[in-house]
């Protein structure tokens, strides 16, 4: 009988564990990123933050292709490798389409699908350089669907996801996996600050905005930033070094629901 074999050496060895692995996670100082940068440093990593302001992280602006190229030679410069990379850094603008700023379509672009092309391109060979390279990209539900009032978010988060399938493509000869994680409602700061802006175009007051988005979900309640964060930490992890070119929901079941 043939014997098909396996290149999975790591499987076995470190299962979900991530140590002796270096980090970058950008987006660092938010809600999210600040639990999968403690995930991350809980499973052993060496997690070295990123974000356009805040504590403990390098500023950078990622909306450039120079401050992603000056965030990764950072870490190479500190750390001396490049395991793992989860993209986190996003934005939000709610405004009906026909009154949409200009200015506000090109920021949301350039942070979560300019800065995650020109992320990936600087951190490639960094990345490849030994099997088991991992990239992990926060999608979005809106990465598969429409939502109103959201037209640069959800045409970025769509584009991120296109980008996502090419790279995994492109990174399995080199034992790269590149994946998405596509959270449901979570209480973060970026859910906060639309509140205002989402009550107003609806009619509703903030806390029936709140209610709304509570309900849209199974049980009634918000995704925990920790149930993210712990998707994406095995996601990096050399378990996962089957899973390549997909996005995980995370939504308490929203996805599976009957529209």
């Amino acid at each position: 009988m043939t014997n098909f074999g396996s290149e999975r050496d790591e499987f076995s060895a470190h299962g979900c564990s991530l140590e002796d692995r270096v980090a970058l996670v950008t987006g660092a100082a938010g809600g999210l990123g600040k639990a999968i940068v403690s995930e991350l440093r809980n499973r052993g990593a060496d997690v070295h933050g990123v974000d356009l302001a805040g504590e403990d992280v390098f500023h950078a602006d990622l909306s450039t292709a120079s401050g992603n190229r000056d965030m990764v030679a950072h870490v190479l410069a500190t750390a001396g490798r490049l395991d793992i990379l989860v993209l986190n850094a996003g934005c939000q603008f709610v405004a009906p389409l026909d009154q949409f700023p200009d200015a506000e379509w090109e920021r949301l672009r350039a942070v979560m699908l300019d800065g995650p092309f020109f992320a990936l391109k600087a951190a490639w060979p960094a990345l490849t350089k030994s099997r088991g390279g991992r990239v992990v990209v926060t999608a979005s539900p809106a990465s598969y669907g429409g939502a109103p009032r959201k037209a640069a978010y959800v045409a970025a988060k769509h584009g991120v996801l296109g980008l996502v399938r090419v790279a995994a493509l492109e990174g399995a000869a080199h034992g790269l996996t590149v994946n998405a994680v596509a959270p449901g409602w979570m209480d973060t700061g970026m859910t906060r600050n639309q509140l205002e802006a989402q009550a107003a175009s609806r009619g509703i007051s903030v806390d029936e905005v709140i209610a709304l988005f509570r309900a849209a979900q199974p049980g009634d309640r918000f995704v925990d930033v920790r149930e993210v964060a712990a998707m994406i930490g095995f996601l990096a992890s050399p378990s996962a070094s089957g899973a390549n070119g997909v996005c995980v929901t995370v939504d308490l079941g929203a996805n599976a629901s009957a529209r």
